[in-house]
């Protein structure tokens, strides 16, 4: 644990901390067995280690391919995180790409209570939340990390939106930080300023500025000045920039954070809302107001459905069609509301007793006039949920003509669990 002479036992404590974890080990883990995953854990907690204890940081728990460390200071855990991604990237040089070491890293300071298990307190929980949605190799830091060290370590600062966090009541402005300072750099303020009528306004604007930023700068403790929320951009098909955005047609009305480049809006209809990847991860994002589950898969287009399911009973439907397995059930909360998530693999043979359809995609929603069909041997994940009444089924699946690997869909379900933590209705 970390001395501090002036702090009791129970009381809280300024601290900052820092968790990391593995990208993809359970895919990994089941590839090449248990004795290369023991190998693949034993060199992240080395890296993470020898940064941990560069840093003056003390090293809390390890669980599994995670591990929780406390540092004296905010800066501390930003450098330290840096290095962790650092040194596995250094590894990753000399290793084929499905041995490399895929680490995220989550950082947040505030108050805590040291126990003799650890330490207790939100600052924590945001810190574990933050790491959960970091991609490999990134380290995302919250405002008020970002606020406390951006004027006292080399690095910067490079926005990734609002998110909702799991567990976190208040939507968190989240950052990843970059060795290149100038993510960070504030724009100089000219010594001479040549002023209209509206000069004295403006000074005032600005006095008050340098006032608050002057009081959190000798005071770190205190909140750092408040910060709007983006406004939100209505959305227009094609790509879509790093920011917040609200769709048009479908219904019911979406909201949304887009946080890493490569997101392409391909639908925005009364029925369905798609965002599409076409580099890297591949795949598709699909909110869907489902009115049939196709039964029959051997005919073009589907037919015997069911109608007006809610969401329990969709994921009910599925389960009764022999041509999907479903697995991984969960409870899950997208925009406050809550639903079912389960991981769907279409049987490689669905399609076999078709005839002329062999070779074809098995047809499985019908969501307005379109029929959503996957590829035998597909597998995707379903969240069905029941928003005011209206059941929203929601698809994350990899275009499977591009890639059948299992990593690659890990990877574009972290991707848009990115996104699902930001949705409001």
């Amino acid at each position: 644990m970390i001395d501090d002479a002036h702090t009791d036992a129970g009381a809280a404590a300024y601290r900052g901390f820092l968790f990391s974890d593995m990208r993809g080990f359970t895919a990994f883990a089941e590839r090449y067995g248990n004795s290369a995953a023991a190998s693949m854990v034993n060199r992240f907690l080395e890296i993470a280690r020898t940064a941990i204890a560069h840093h003056q940081g003390a090293e809390i728990k390890t669980e599994g391919d995670a591990i929780h460390a406390v540092f004296p200071s905010a800066s501390g855990a930003v450098l330290c995180g840096l290095e962790i991604v650092d040194a596995a990237a250094e590894l990753n040089a000399r290793e084929p790409e499905d041995r490399q070491l895929g680490l995220g890293v989550g950082v947040h300071a505030g108050e805590a209570v040291e126990t003799a298990e650890g330490y207790i307190g939100r600052a924590v929980n945001i810190a574990a939340r933050l790491c959960a949605v970091a991609r490999p190799g990134e380290v995302l830091v919250s405002s008020t990390v970002k606020g406390i060290t951006q004027s006292s370590i080399p690095v910067g600062f490079i926005p990734r939106g609002r998110r909702r966090l799991k567990g976190i009541h208040d939507p968190i402005l989240v950052y990843a930080v970059s060795h290149d300072t100038a993510a960070k750099a504030p724009r100089q303020v000219p010594r001479f300023l040549v002023l209209g009528a509206g000069g004295a306004a403006l000074v005032i604007v600005v006095a008050i500025g340098l006032v608050a930023g002057w009081q959190y700068l000798t005071n770190p403790a205190a909140s750092p000045p408040p910060t709007d929320a983006p406004a939100a951009q209505p959305v227009t098909i094609g790509p879509l920039p790093i920011g917040t955005y609200t769709s048009q047609g479908f219904q019911p009305g979406l909201a949304f954070d887009i946080v890493d480049q490569g997101w392409t809006a391909n639908r925005d209809q009364a029925e369905i809302f798609g965002l599409i990847r076409e580099g890297g991860s591949h795949g598709s994002l699909l909110f869907m107001r489902v009115a049939e589950v196709i039964e029959n898969p051997c005919v073009e287009g589907g037919e015997g459905a069911q109608t007006g399911l809610g969401a329990a009973d969709l994921v009910t439907e599925l389960e009764r069609l022999e041509h999907l397995v479903l697995a991984n059930h969960e409870p899950v909360q997208v925009g406050g509301f809550t639903g079912q998530q389960v991981d769907v693999t279409v049987s490689d043979g669905v399609l076999a007793a078709c005839g002329g359809l062999a070779g074809s995609d098995a047809a499985l929603f019908r969501a307005g006039e379109e029929v959503w069909s996957a590829s035998p041997s597909e597998r995707f994940r379903l969240i069905s949920v029941d928003v005011d009444g209206q059941a929203l089924t929601i698809v994350v699946s990899t275009d499977w003509t591009q890639v059948r690997s299992v990593r690659e869909l890990e990877d574009l379900l972290a991707l848009s669990e990115r996104v699902l933590d930001s949705v409001e209705f």
